[in-house]
């Protein structure tokens, strides 16, 4: 049986005295807000750092998603590894955000019970309780009792829930939070190192099938002045026929005369243009061969790139990478998708036990509080 507090002993009526003396006072020296606004604005901190390395997990598993490198001999397939990642931490990333909603409606409700008004008509309640209780007017003193009751419990509670969740956090679980966020920020640096490799490997693969192309258009190129060339020769092969058999008409000095560089005077003027015809000819000819020469030297240089570019593929070394800066290492870019693959399975698991940590401090555990509170408030409910 519940027993009024006009009939309850003196000590019961001393202790509400003190409750509603200390409280008010408590109110307006604001300490308990202070700390409780730093723990809020620390958890919206630390939620909203794991909502943006999220985030930026997101935005390079989008990026690398279809990501293919076609490089010779070799072919990898990026969005195949990463797209359970990516399924999991857009999941993850929306429920963090409703995480981060929660905070920040506790923030804005914790601001607005510790205004100055909440103050006032928390010292007005107890005063008037106080003379109450003094006064010895059961009714008064039970009707302002218990709305003495309800305006301290929207004063402190939430307060005292920030408080509470705030010491839970540090006791059990703000540790393994740590190693869960350190894990998923070194996740999210293999990322970028993956994301940095394979943007060179493409830039590699394009120099290939770039210098492959530069190398089939010189073989072409090469093709049509070796025929240019054996058509110059038989051309040379067809005048020097028709110089000497002109040289033999004209005489025995003229036929001699058609092995020196200078032709008598006397010759006929057939024989000099056939002569300077066989000269440009021949003047052709070098040319044309030295244009061959050139291309056998583009040739060489196009083959030995693309060999060097197959030894970077396998993670060696070769002169003409080494020179060049951000160089191609896709070795090591399977090395770290396959770190990535076979690590899938652990980077769930973090990021569920890190999910479902937020979700304990940011909702389960102030609900726990508040229901805790409620009880409490009750139990002195039915004795006032």
């Amino acid at each position: 049986m519940t027993i009024p507090i006009h009939q309850q002993p003196s000590p019961w009526r001393y202790l509400w005295l003190i409750a509603i003396i200390a409280l008010p006072a408590i109110g307006w020296w604001g300490m308990l807000d202070e700390y409780s606004s730093k723990d809020i604005n620390a958890s919206i901190s630390s939620a909203g750092l794991i909502y943006g390395t999220a985030r930026g997990i997101n935005a390079l598993v989008s990026l690398l998603q279809g990501t293919e490198l076609n490089i010779p001999f070799l072919t990898l397939s990026i969005g195949e590894v990463l797209d359970p990642v990516n399924d999991l931490i857009e999941r993850f990333s929306d429920i963090i955000f409703l995480a981060l909603g929660s905070l920040a409606l506790q923030k804005i409700l914790l601001a607005v019970v510790s205004e100055w008004m909440f103050n006032i008509l928390l010292s007005v309640v107890a005063v008037f309780s106080g003379i109450s209780i003094f006064l010895g007017n059961p009714k008064a003193t039970s009707l302002l009792l218990r709305a003495f009751l309800v305006v301290a419990f929207f004063r402190f509670s939430l307060g005292l829930i920030v408080l509470a969740n705030s010491w839970v956090d540090a006791t059990f679980l703000d540790e393994a939070d740590q190693q869960r966020r350190v894990a998923m920020e070194n996740f999210k640096g293999e990322l970028h190192q993956i994301n940095g490799l394979s943007k060179q490997a493409e830039e590699a693969a394009a120099a290939f099938n770039k210098t492959q192309a530069a190398l089939s258009a010189t073989e072409g190129k090469r093709k049509d002045e070796k025929r240019a060339l054996q058509g110059l020769s038989s051309q040379i092969v067809r005048v020097e026929k028709q110089l000497r058999a002109a040289a033999e008409q004209a005489g025995t000095i003229c036929g001699i005369s058609i092995s020196t560089p200078i032709l008598l005077p006397t010759c006929p003027e057939n024989i000099h243009e056939l002569r300077e015809e066989i000269d440009r000819l021949e003047s052709d000819r070098d040319t044309s061969e030295d244009t061959i020469s050139e291309f056998d030297d583009a040739i060489a240089e196009h083959l030995e790139n693309m060999a060097c570019l197959d030894n970077r593929s396998r993670g060696e070394k070769c002169h003409f990478w080494e020179i060049l800066h951000d160089v191609p290492n896709v070795k090591m870019l399977q090395v770290k998708l396959n770190d990535i693959e076979n690590r899938v399975g652990d980077f769930a698991e973090n990021t569920m036990n890190l999910l479902m940590s937020l979700l304990l401090k940011t909702v389960v555990i102030p609900l726990l509080f508040t229901y805790l509170l409620l009880k409490i408030m009750r139990m002195n409910w039915a004795k006032i």
